[in-house]
């Protein structure tokens, strides 16, 4: 799979998730189940509300970022490390 594609899968995913939590919050609310409501958000709260948690720079440290990476990439990546440092011990 490519990278575009897995980012459009997940982007697609999250967005399917909110959705259905909004909806869900919405449905309580107006059958008049607060507390089962307010319980709803309380575990969303962060994606019903897109001011309650700024998206860091992707270099800083957040807990409670969406984590994406791409295995291909990833694997790429390592073996490139690894070629460079066994390059390196060669030389030494």
């Amino acid at each position: 799979m490519s990278k575009l594609t897995e980012q459009d899968s997940i982007s697609d995913q999250f967005d399917t998730i909110l959705k259905n939590r909004y909806r869900r919050f919405k449905y309580l609310q107006r059958n008049n189940r607060m507390e089962d409501a307010i319980a709803v958000a309380d575990e969303f709260i962060e994606w019903i509300d897109p001011e309650f948690h700024q998206v860091p720079h992707p270099y800083e440290n957040d807990e409670n970022a969406i984590k994406y990476f791409c295995l291909d990439e990833l694997e790429q990546i390592h073996e490139f490390k690894m070629l460079q440092e066994l390059s390196e011990l060669d030389n030494d």
